[in-house]
């Protein structure tokens, strides 16, 4: 038997499950929320290398896996899952005994596995508390080094903690803070909002703890124009009516960044991770953002961030990460820009564990493929106009887009098949843009009823 030399815990939807428990899941309508970061665990086999274990909430589909290990070419990767899924994956997998035990005998029959997950949570480390009690020779990697780890989590996750931390660190040449305010209340963030109205500008409002986009406001430099003071509160009223996260405070309020699409798509980023030996710049990437901001997926190519910019990123990266590192921060961690118009570089927030960009890179990576000899497009929620297919008809369906096409580096990976959604997770891998392009639209023809 082959030794099995990392494991994952693909807690993806544990990461916001305080979030998903108090705004989603009491509430039809954002039940896609839940599912979709469900859905998403599955990116999980394409994390790391071979060699390795990927425990996701729900099975990762059998088709799909036996497919990605036979195209990709591992040879070593078993999925395990817990029997009642939930929310929160680590405690389900404590509620499972068979579960634990099968993980305790990973551990006797291999040595030194490194254990790692998605993000850092409370119920990640109650799992690793009750594991260490039982069985030794297996180590945690990307977990911060401080007392309560937690802590630092929290802090860089939070939109008001990152601002905080950073502050003092910028301006630094070209890279800035966008001007902002953190705010407590709805009257704090009305006096912001009114603080930009007078200056003629945009402004964007985020919960602290808001992802994807859930929890974002962005009003542009043309819609601040049709504002009026005695509108503001109105409006605000009706903003936090219209979701329950917004009444999750404390906010932030910053000034709205008129950015260069043709930079990284205006909103670069960049991934990087602390050991006890220091920071570790892993990649730059340009982000597909829409125009209510939430993220669809990343772009690797070599093209799409001019040098200068490249090496402005690289420079906030290394600030920021010796910074994290300094507080005892350990781990995957990311910093989004926004490329503004005006030719600076806006440090806009970070996330404190795996990204939507981790498991294209770490799959380019295994493949030998990089910005510089391919165009490689993600899109985390690409939506087909059919009724939900099962993952063996998707499969067949996208046979001739499918990597690699004739044996080469070319064509689509499926990070992930929802069973009761009719969206995949894809990776396009093209020659360059017009072939990424042409594969992603060959897909969704394929997808499409005719």
């Amino acid at each position: 038997m082959q030794s099995i030399k990392e494991i994952f815990i693909a807690n993806t939807a544990e990461a916001f499950a305080n979030l998903l428990e108090r705004a989603a899941l009491g509430n039809a309508i954002q039940q896609d929320r839940v599912q979709q970061e469900i859905d998403l665990s599955q990116r999980g086999q394409l994390w790391g290398g071979d060699n390795k274990i990927i425990i996701t909430p729900t099975p990762i589909p059998e088709d799909l896996l036996k497919h990605n290990i036979a195209k990709v070419g591992y040879r070593n990767i078993k999925n395990l899952w817990p029997k009642n899924p939930d929310v929160r994956l680590c405690n389900s997998i404590l509620d499972d005994p068979e579960l634990i035990e099968a993980l305790i005998q990973v551990f006797q029959s291999n040595k030194d596995v490194k254990v790692s997950s998605y993000s850092a949570t409370e119920d990640y480390l109650n799992l690793l508390r009750f594991l260490e009690e039982r069985i030794a020779g297996w180590h945690v990697v990307n977990l911060p080094r401080t007392t309560n780890p937690l802590d630092v989590v929290r802090e860089i996750d939070s939109k008001n903690g990152f601002r905080e931390m950073v502050a003092n660190l910028f301006p630094r040449k070209n890279i800035k803070l966008p001007i902002g305010f953190i705010c407590k209340t709805e009257a704090d963030v009305a006096k912001a909002i009114s603080f930009f109205l007078n200056a003629g500008a945009g402004f964007v409002i985020k919960v602290h703890n808001g992802e994807s986009g859930w929890g974002v406001k962005i009003i542009d430099d043309d819609a601040v124009q049709k504002f009026t003071e005695s509108k503001i509160k109105n409006w605000l009223r009706e903003l936090f009516a219209s979701d329950l996260i917004w009444n999750f405070a404390p906010y932030v309020v910053e000034q709205f960044i008129s950015v260069d699409k043709t930079t990284g798509g205006g909103f670069p980023s960049g991934e990087g991770h602390i050991t006890d030996k220091g920071f570790i710049f892993d990649y730059n990437c340009g982000q597909e953002v829409t125009r209510n901001g939430s993220f669809e997926g990343v772009v690797f190519s070599n093209d799409i961030i001019p040098d200068s910019v490249n090496s402005s990123m690289r420079i906030g990266m290394g600030t920021i990460g010796n910074e994290l590192y300094s507080k005892g921060y350990r781990g995957v961690f990311d910093v989004d820009f926004a490329a503004g118009k005006d030719g600076g570089l806006y440090v806009l927030e970070s996330n404190a564990r795996m990204t939507g960009g981790t498991h294209v890179y770490h799959i380019m990576s295994y493949l030998g493929i990089s910005g510089s000899n391919a165009y490689v497009i993600s899109n985390d929620s690409f939506r087909y106009n059919m009724p939900t297919q099962k993952p063996e008809e998707l499969l067949a369906r996208l046979h001739d887009v499918l990597y690699p096409i004739e044996n080469r580096k070319r064509g689509i990976i499926i990070s992930f098949i929802s069973l009761n959604r009719s969206i995949i997770g894809i990776i396009t891998i093209g020659k360059n843009k017009k072939d990424a392009l042409y594969l992603s639209q060959r897909a969704k023809y394929c997808l499409n009823e005719h």
